[in-house]
């Protein structure tokens, strides 16, 4: 610690999208790869598969293996590019709590499995928690249902939420 208040401790957890990001991310982490928390999108048929095969590509990643893979696939919902009630839930509580804009393919699915690790107990309360961004704002343009209903969705006052 240098004592400039640019130290910080490691993240617990690190929510992001499934993928190459997520397999450089599990490769680089300073801690285990399963405090990686990967969200699968629908892009490709075997999430764990692909993403064991991306880490094959890159240095220093030989250590990890499929069991220290956590990749959450329960947010894709009926396709590729259907939005489901879970991501809308999240893109909306991130907009109003955050300020943050997700797309509903990739970040709002990671923002939907971030809600759903801490509401099903994978991550508790309380635990140092980062979200990857990883941008895609103009797939949200891409999709003018979830624009029309960001839009319309009536104000509401977030509950259970902390800061």
């Amino acid at each position: 610690m240098s004592g400039d208040g640019n130290d910080a401790a490691p993240p617990d957890r690190i929510v992001i999208v499934g993928g190459g990001t997520c397999a450089g991310t599990a490769a680089r982490t300073l801690r285990e790869p399963a405090s990686v928390l990967g969200v699968h999108t629908g892009a490709v048929d075997r999430p764990v598969e692909t993403v064991l095969d991306l880490l094959g590509t890159l240095p220093a990643s030989s250590q990890v293996q499929a069991e220290h893979l956590r990749i959450r696939t329960d947010q894709v919902g009926t396709a590729y590019a259907a939005q489901t009630e879970e991501v809308a839930k999240a893109m909306l509580l991130a907009a109003r709590t955050e300020g943050i804009v997700l797309d509903p393919v990739y970040t709002g699915r990671a923002m939907a499995g971030l809600v759903a690790a801490v509401a099903d107990g994978t991550i508790s309360p309380g635990v140092c928690t980062v979200f990857v961004h990883t941008g895609g704002l103009p797939g949200l343009f891409g999709h003018p249902q979830a624009m029309a209903r960001a839009i319309s969705a009536p104000p509401t006052k977030p509950t259970g939420v902390q800061r």
